[in-house]
């Protein structure tokens, strides 16, 4: 007996109607229970839970309705997950091997780190105004965030996924963040902060102000978020400015990298300089020591610079005396009168350089004329093309899996052929107006800005219910995932291979867009209204 009044307590129960006690213990406790009248009770009372149990793990699943039947579960198809991470992997080596390898080579020839490069990258969308290729962009964002959400998807599958994406997350970000300053002293400025002539600052100097302007020494590193910039006095380390206008007057003895709308070198720069802006001006007295490195949509340089020239750059225009080789990919480029270069030219653009009469060139540039619009001669043209549609494929994949029922509205609307063209005209057109306009007014900023941002994504969407409509028509309409992702595969092929046709593709993509928006618009008007009913689920 194990109870202290000399009854059985529940644990010894449970053992008993288990068969978990030796003989003797369990040949006592049947005797005790057919004695007791208490222990008896406790005896049946588990014995009839420990059935009821049974009974209900054992218990058929209820049916499930039909219309829920229909929606597509995580196993019903993994060949989608073998594809959809296989087009990653593939976009990602396209991006690494097509651009980023490319310019980190080129860059670290210049004398940069990849520590340096990745804060570039990192601050340079949010002040460079050269930005014009906002669609391949989003292709490669859509890829890479819908990854990001496939993996959510499947997270279940990965035990560890927790702590490795926060394991993975702070490696990115200790390799993405600039390095701290040991020691610096900090100013902000109200509304703007001035280094007086004859002041000095022994250590590094971090400003924050509308208007900036150094007029003092600086020992180590001037490191400036600011509207203007003006440096006419003399930094002892390197020159790290964000903001909208950087002039130079000044001395520095190590590098300037800059981050603005506009940056003018009329000083003198010992080392080398790293320029993402609209605007770059390296004027005629001036002098660049090492290498210059410019992402420029406008670039004069009238200048010396001892280093070599690397620029990716709409206008170059070439004045003064550059002092090593030179290497310029962009739209023209053009030597003035007064040009000296001492190294080979490189020059990749539209139309062969111009050279004036009086420059000095040391060797004949070695042209290589791009043409304009899409080359169909190059197998990476078509590389390319497949990533965008496994992008545009996986952004569809999702849409399905996340909102089946608003996926089906929208390409159950895209019937609506002319009204749907109709409202996707009107809204093209509107709603980048409208966002505009709020982003005008002080309140309508932030809403602005959403409007903006959801305009893109249904812009970039406009293909998918498109391309579904399209394989709908071709192939049938089919319950289930498979012919869902079908018809889905083969209307983005079919988009995509009618918008990289010469002289009808451009009109392609606009009806695409019209279609599309109008679809999306109509749909959304209808769920505003009304619960979208479940055939609509089943058949899509």
């Amino acid at each position: 007996m194990s109870g202290n009044d000399g009854h059985f307590d529940e644990m010894t129960a449970l053992l008993y109607l288990e068969g978990q006690l030796d003989t003797d213990r369990a040949h006592e406790t049947a005797q005790h229970i057919a004695a007791c009248a208490s222990c008896r009770a406790l005896v049946r009372g588990l014995e009839r839970e420990s059935d009821w149990l049974r009974e209900s793990m054992a218990a058929e699943d209820e049916p499930i309705p039909a219309r829920l039947a229909a929606i597509p579960g995580y196993n019903a198809a993994q060949w989608i997950w073998i594809a959809a991470f296989g087009l990653m992997a593939g976009g990602a080596y396209t991006l690494w091997n097509g651009m980023v390898e490319p310019w980190y080579a080129q860059a670290q020839q210049a004398g940069f780190t990849q520590g340096n490069i990745l804060t570039m990258l990192f601050f340079s969308g949010a002040f460079w105004k050269g930005w014009d290729s906002m669609r391949s962009l989003m292709e490669f964002m859509a890829a890479a965030t819908l990854g990001i959400v496939a993996v959510w998807l499947l997270r279940r599958r990965w035990r560890h996924f927790t702590a490795m994406a926060f394991v993975m997350s702070g490696l990115v970000l200790m390799l993405a963040a600039p390095s701290t300053a040991g020691a610096a002293e900090v100013r902000r400025g109200d509304p703007s902060f001035t280094l007086a002539s004859g002041q000095e600052v022994n250590t590094d100097l971090i400003v924050a102000a509308d208007r900036t302007e150094i007029n003092g020494t600086v020992d180590g590193d001037l490191i400036v978020f600011s509207e203007m910039v003006t440096v006419n006095g003399h930094v002892k380390g390197d020159v790290i400015a964000f903001g909208r206008d950087l002039r130079m007057n000044g001395t520095v003895d190590g590098n300037v990298r800059s981050f603005n709308q506009s940056l003018t070198i009329n000083g003198t720069v010992a080392k080398n300089v790293m320029s993402w802006a609209e605007d770059l001006v390296v004027a005629e007295r001036s002098t660049v020591g090492g290498t210059l490195t410019a992402f420029d949509a406008n670039a004069e340089l009238d200048g010396r610079v001892g280093g070599d020239l690397l620029a990716f750059s709409g206008m170059t225009q070439v004045g003064g005396t550059l002092g090593r080789n030179v290497s310029i990919r962009g739209g023209r480029l053009r030597f003035g009168p007064d040009a000296d270069v001492k190294g080979q030219i490189k020059f990749e653009g539209q139309a062969a350089p111009e050279i004036a009469a009086g420059a000095k060139l040391a060797s004949a540039p070695v042209v290589t004329i791009r043409k304009r619009g899409p080359n169909y001669a190059r197998a990476g043209y078509y590389w390319r093309q497949t990533m965008a549609w496994g992008a545009s494929f996986i952004f569809g994949l999702v849409v399905l899996l996340l909102a089946p029922v608003f996926f089906g509205n929208v390409v159950h609307a895209s019937d609506r052929v002319a009204p749907a063209i109709g409202l996707g005209v009107l809204f093209l057109f509107a709603i980048p107006i409208a966002a505009i306009f709020a982003c005008v007014t002080i309140v309508g900023v932030g809403l602005g800005v959403a409007a903006l941002l959801l305009y893109l994504i249904a812009l970039y969407s406009t293909q998918v219910f498109v391309g579904s409509w399209i394989g709908e028509k071709l192939l049938g309409l089919r319950s289930g995932i498979g012919p869902a992702l079908g018809r889905l595969a083969l209307g983005l092929a079919i988009l995509r291979g009618l918008r990289i046709l010469p002289y009808v593709g451009w009109l392609a993509t606009l009806v695409m867009l019209f279609w599309g928006l109008g679809a999306l618009a109509l749909a959304l008007h209808k769920m505003s209204r009304t619960k979208a009913p479940a055939e609509v689920l089943v058949a899509h």
